[in-house]
């Protein structure tokens, strides 16, 4: 099979060709690592070595699918260094709830992907990793921080990786590099890493909505010690996705939180998804929910940062190493820095705008269907250009520039729990991809799959080939069955 060959497929095209005795997983297997060995050296993706992964499980929905995890997340013997130099050497345990339910459907895991230091950044640069870069263009990021895994689905490495997001992680690095990524609602996926306000979400990335449907359908539900439970939905979301979605009521915001001017090709973006929707019989107007954004970025400040202190300290006492400029990333230095000084009553009246600013969100879809707005301020930034390494970008001024002039669309999803998605609905003039984020009312996952689907269908990305990838290498990998 030849690279690029392999490349063009999404998962569940790759299962068909196992199914049918075309490829064996061994072969797709070999593909994935050669590409790896191909491409990694320019991209910088992978956080350390690839290997063939035997140990999948048969006839299962993936068996045998090549799959990378975001390092960090949770893989028995894999990495716990989670970006940082603090950690390195540090190995999980044991499997997380997620990672054993990508196990059980079968996928081969050969690897991990670079990551920001425990994912603070929203740009995938450390100092343990240095700089992964765009295959779009490698004078720019990936974003972040889920940038390594983002890279490797949108150089045709895999075409599933996983992913998490905690103020944009999922949908940032799908907006910058072209491809589609779902932030499911709060509680659809497992929890890896619980705290006391519940803003991570666990999922992947993909190329195509039927694969992230797919996914989601085999690791949601209930698990062990979750805070809170979700109702599952009443079908299977690869079969939502062929639903017909219904004339939509869909309110679009051009205005960035916070004040920020958006780049003219992420507006270009949103208003090519208006007219698009409006072509599928939606309606379309301009709305956004009232909401005091510059107070919630600041509790949403306090909420990132609240744990830092006690983190660090019992990190430090376990690898019995200082913490310090040698090794931690300048912005985790000072994100610890601003939470020494946040008080349990910073963090009760971070709670209450959380909540108010949930209730006001709900109140906005009594009207509305979907809420649509670009993925992010600007497309993927210059490497350097909010680079969590140096210090200029690391005060509170360079830390309130990259939310509000980079990120500043995706925070609220993560406070309030709804399901987003970034959709590669556009390519600038300038051949960076540009996003439109999709919102969902509380819990209707499938709403938000139907129309990324519907907009799927209408304007087929999955073709779309970054120069520094496997789409453009013609070379074969010897069978192997």
């Amino acid at each position: 099979m030849r690279l690029d060959e392999y490349a063009s497929y999404d998962a569940l095209g790759l299962m068909q060709l196992v199914k049918g005795g075309e490829v064996s997983p061994n072969e797709l297997q070999q593909c994935a690592l050669q590409g790896i060995q191909r491409t990694n050296p320019v991209l910088n993706f992978m956080a350390g070595s690839a290997t063939i992964d035997t140990r999948w499980m048969p006839d299962k929905p993936f068996s045998g699918l090549p799959f990378l995890l975001k390092e960090g997340h949770g893989l028995a013997g894999g990495s716990l260094t989670m970006g940082s130099r603090i950690t390195a050497g540090l190995k999980a345990p044991q499997d997380s709830v997620l990672t054993a339910r990508f196990k059980a459907a079968g996928v081969s895991i050969l690897g991990e992907t670079t990551a920001s230091e425990f994912g603070i950044a929203p740009i995938t640069t450390s100092n343990l990793y240095g700089v992964t870069r765009n295959p779009w263009n490698l004078e720019h990021s990936p974003g972040g921080s889920s940038g390594g895994s983002s890279v490797a689905v949108a150089a045709g490495i895999v075409p599933v990786a996983q992913t998490a997001d905690g103020g944009g992680s999922i949908r940032i690095p799908a907006h910058c590099t072209g491809i589609y990524g779902l932030k499911p609602s709060r509680w659809r996926t497992p929890e890896i890493k619980p705290g006391l306000f519940p803003l991570g979400h666990f999922h992947v990335s993909s190329r195509t909505v039927r694969d992230s449907a797919a996914f989601l359908d085999l690791t949601m539900g209930a698990w062990p010690g979750a805070q809170c439970r979700i109702q599952n939905p009443e079908r299977p979301y690869l079969e939502e996705i062929t639903r017909p979605a219904g004339a939509l009521r869909i309110a679009i915001s051009r205005k960035a939180p916070g004040g920020a001017v958006v780049a003219p090709e992420c507006l270009q973006a949103l208003d090519r998804a208006a007219r698009l929707a409006e072509s599928l019989g939606h309606q379309v107007e301009e709305a956004e929910p009232k909401l005091d954004w510059m107070t919630l970025f600041r509790s949403f400040m306090s909420a990132w940062t609240h744990a830092l202190p006690l983190g660090s300290k019992q990190i430090s006492a376990m690898t019995r190493r200082e913490v310090g400029p040698e090794t931690l990333d300048a912005v985790t230095l000072y994100g610890i820095e601003i939470g020494r000084t946040v008080s349990v009553d910073d963090l009760v009246i971070a709670n209450a705008h959380f909540r108010a600013a949930h209730q006001q969100l709900d109140e906005f879809f009594l009207k509305y269907d979907v809420w649509m707005t670009p993925a992010a301020v600007c497309q993927a930034p210059p490497v350097a250009q909010f680079d969590p390494r140096v210090p200029e970008n690391t005060s509170l001024s360079g830390i309130s520039k990259t939310l509000l002039e980079f990120a500043a669309f995706s925070p609220l999803l993560n406070i309030t729990g709804h399901p987003a998605a970034s959709v590669p609905i556009h390519q600038g003039a300038n051949g960076l991809p540009a996003g439109v984020q999709i919102v969902g009312p509380t819990g209707d996952d499938a709403t938000v799959l139907r129309l990324s689907a519907q907009f799927e269908g209408a304007d087929p990305w999955i073709n779309r080939r970054a120069p520094h990838s496997l789409f453009v290498t013609h070379d074969d990998v010897p069978a192997s069955h």
